[in-house]
């Protein structure tokens, strides 16, 4: 369906793109200069700030827009009727080779272009300024600590490059410089400013590499990163291609455009804060840094199953060899870069890392199995377990922590100041209940029937004990939590979502639940309040927005609960999640950029108030789209369905490349049936047939083509008005047509193929 790309005004824009490979994260400014050049290999910033100035004949030519796309940012600067494009990426590459150091990975890369539209010969000079190697920026809620602002370094300019190296810490050596050699350059123990000039001829066209290449090995090692750079054109190229092929994978398409936009840029948003550090695979919930947290690494791995399962394997086993403690209980959160790791857990004996952690364990085994299965999975399952059993008193979990913020929250809204919710508290209560359901199902399928009975008596008791002790006599809804010292609070917050989400609220509650959670002191047009405006403690910005702000997770965790019962409103907020996304004028709701989902949000402005890219929100989504949307569950007793809950008006919902118990399921849902490459169980009747060859001309249109019996089934549809000309390959003979859609339709062609093809000697042609 075409390429994706945001094209905006400069002036309009707060800031720009956050970019990500395995080793490196960068941050650019809304004219696409560098504010930041991280490394995940030692977690040490290697630039501060990289600024281009463009000059044609001595005029300094001013920004005008910005083009966001998944691999890159551009900015195009002008002066009359001559541009000049500035295109920042980093190479992006995820082969086992790419992860072999020095790697093109450790690198950041201007391509500078100008074509000379004029009579006459131009003097085109390109000045850049490096500061090195950190620089606070007031443009990003996360700031380098200052450790690394301080430091200090010594440059050596070469014949075309400049070596720098950090002073009393030579292994952290960067190169600047290009494929021809400046006409100038100076530089002290902070940075570098360096000229370059070109004459461009009548209609001749220059597109010039700049390199940044880095290491933490030394000068040696970061000149071969540079050499891999000198090809920049071929990089780019490579990583477009890297790109379009996570791209193509559980790639979800539906009448509503905004949906199709978010659930695409959120697999570029998930695979840009994928990092590999020292200890393995991990992605931050603050990047740039090498904090990991358990709680957040569980939520990522249920939409990471479906669009990178590997990485999803991977964070498990970080989290069973790095974040375990030796009673069983997993940790809040652990140093990617630091061997052996320490644990820390706020003194907090439970909170909801160790349930959450099970439940990943037990989404990745059932939705992608491969090397991790469920004999793979059961035994860091039935450790948490044990554990969390440990900590029932009376019935339930109790945290029994005193303080406050993080050392006295033990739920998701843990970042509260002089804020205590402890004891036992519903939300955490329910995740346990979940776990050892989930761990019960897991034992009784590989015949440990004593472990099963076990768990599923645990899950039992506890889901009781919550049905009974956790219901408030005022709100008939579940208490918020039972404090330590036995005082229940009933405040109407999002964490009522956790007992529906988890399976512990039953008919008639959860539909209470679920009407409160949508009512208009909690659902907005952006999202669902953390907390309802009515009540006492209500603040729409205070407690990182967690006191009555939008945080999008939760509006995605409502929405999948309410799917079944009112899939209008599970449509509503998926678009609600991502409009913010793409607003007209991003600067108006300050951080926020194109393409990226934002971390947290005002309770009534809707300014954006955290990151800009939230690095656990574009996962949910995805997950969103694949569970919630298009309806796919997995589970032991019945395998793999497939219920979308769609509106009423909605005909069809289709997805290509399902990635999904290691196969890869291509499938649509046309008038309430499913045809589909694999076999799944739904309440819909199903066809299967075999996927065929199919193209646009012109990639307008979303495209299905199965061979099912000895019909030839042609399934287009679109989100925008679309005219376009199909072509199908069945083998050594060809079907083309014609169709005409207005936005929102589909069709569904059905050829005779055997009598078509019976009575031509090559192509049909359908007009």
């Amino acid at each position: 369906m075409g390429s994706l790309l945001y094209r905006y005004p400069v002036e309009s824009l707060f800031t720009g793109s956050s970019l990500g490979n395995f080793f490196t994260f960068a941050r650019l400014s809304r004219e696409t200069d560098l504010k930041g050049l991280w490394s995940a290999l030692d977690n040490q910033f290697y630039v501060g700030e990289w600024t281009i100035e463009l000059k044609l004949e001595d005029d300094l030519l001013e920004p005008t827009e910005t083009f966001f796309r998944p691999e890159s940012q551009t900015t195009v600067y002008c002066k009359k009727d001559q541009l000049v494009e500035k295109q920042f990426f980093i190479p992006f590459q995820r082969d086992n080779e790419a992860l072999v150091q020095p790697s093109i990975l450790q690198s950041a890369i201007y391509l500078i272009r100008y074509t000379n539209t004029l009579h006459a010969p131009v003097r085109w000079v390109i000045r850049h300024t490096l500061t090195f190697p950190a620089v606070p920026s007031e443009k990003f809620t996360k700031q380098p600590p200052v450790e690394q602002t301080s430091k200090l370094v010594e440059i050596i300019e070469r014949e075309h490059h400049c070596e720098v190296t950090t002073l009393g810490t030579p292994a952290e050596a960067r190169i600047f410089g290009s494929t021809a050699k400046w006409m100038r350059c100076g530089s002290n123990d902070k940075g570098l400013t360096a000229d370059y000039s070109y004459t461009v001829n009548p209609g001749e066209t220059m597109e010039i590499p700049f390199v940044v290449a880095y290491s933490p090995q030394g000068v040696v090692e970061a000149s071969r990163v540079f050499s891999l750079c000198m090809e920049s054109r071929r990089v780019l190229d490579e990583s477009v291609s890297v790109y379009r092929e996570i791209l193509s994978r559980t790639e979800i398409f539906t009448p509503e455009p905004v949906i199709n936009r978010g659930l695409q840029w959120a697999k570029v948003n998930s695979v840009r804060v994928q990092h590999q550090y020292r200890l393995g695979s991990g992605f931050s919930n603050d990047p740039p840094q090498d904090i990991i947290v358990v709680r957040d690494l569980a939520w990522y791995a249920l939409g990471s199953d479906y669009v990178t399962p590997e990485f999803s394997k991977d964070l498990l086993e970080l989290g069973e060899r790095c974040a375990f403690h030796d009673d069983g209980k997993l940790t809040e959160y652990i140093h990617g870069n630091e061997s052996p790791p320490a644990k820390h857990d706020y003194k907090l004996n439970i909170n909801d890392d160790t349930p959450l952690f099970v439940a990943a364990c037990f989404h990745h085994a059932l939705t992608v199995g491969a090397e991790f299965t469920f004999e793979r999975a059961y035994p860091s399952m039935r450790r948490a377990c044990d554990y969390i059993i440990s900590q029932i008193e009376d019935g339930l979990v109790r945290c029994h922590a005193e303080g406050t913020n993080v050392w006295g929250i033990c739920g998701w809204r843990n970042i509260v100041d002089n804020y205590n919710l402890t004891g036992a508290v519903t939300e955490v209560n329910a995740e346990c209940y979940y776990a050892l359901a989930s761990t019960a199902s897991t034992a009784h399928s590989l015949g440990r029937l004593g472990d099963a009975e076990r768990y599923r008596s645990a899950a039992e008791r506890l889901k009781s004990a919550i049905n009974s002790k956790l219901i408030s006599e005022d709100t008939g809804l579940y208490l918020l939590n039972l404090d330590n010292r036995n005082v229940p609070h009933a405040d109407i917050t999002g964490d009522l979502i956790f007992p529906v989400m988890f399976g512990v609220a039953e008919s008639p509650m959860r539909e209470r639940i679920l009407d409160k959670l949508t009512d208009d002191d909690m659902w907005t047009p952006y999202g669902s309040r953390t907390v309802s405006k009515f009540e006492r403690n209500y603040d729409p910005d205070s407690g990182c927005q967690l006191m009555g702000g939008l945080w999008p997770n939760l509006t995605a965790w409502t929405a999948y609960c309410i799917r079944r019962q009112n899939p209008e409103k599970l449509v509503e907020g998926m678009v609600n999640i991502y409009k913010l996304c793409e607003p007209e004028r991003p600067v108006d709701f300050v951080n926020v950029v194109p393409g990226e989902f934002p971390e947290r949000i005002h309770g009534e402005t809707f300014v954006s108030r955290g990151m800009a890219m939230s690095p656990w929100m574009p996962p949910t989504y995805l997950w969103l789209g694949v569970e919630g949307l298009l309806g796919l569950t997995c589970s032991l007793e019945v395998g793999t369905e497939v219920n979308p809950s769609i509106p009423h008006e909605w005909t069809w919902i289709a997805v290509k490349r399902l990635l999904v118990q290691g196969q890869q399921v291509t499938a649509f849902v046309y008038e309430d049936c499913i045809y589909s490459t694999h076999p799944v169980k739904s309440s819909m009747p199903v066809q299967l047939g075999t996927l065929l060859e199919c193209e646009c001309k012109v990639n307008q249109m979303f495209t299905i083509a199965l061979k099912v019996g000895k019909e030839l089934l042609v399934f287009a549809a679109t989100d925008r008005e679309a005219k376009d000309t199909l072509t199908v390959r069945d083998g050594t003979h060809t079907v083309r047509r014609e169709i005409s859609l207005d936005r929102g339709e589909a069709v569904l062609l059905r050829v005779n193929s055997q009598a078509e093809v019976a009575s031509s000697t090559g192509s049909i042609e359908y007009k």
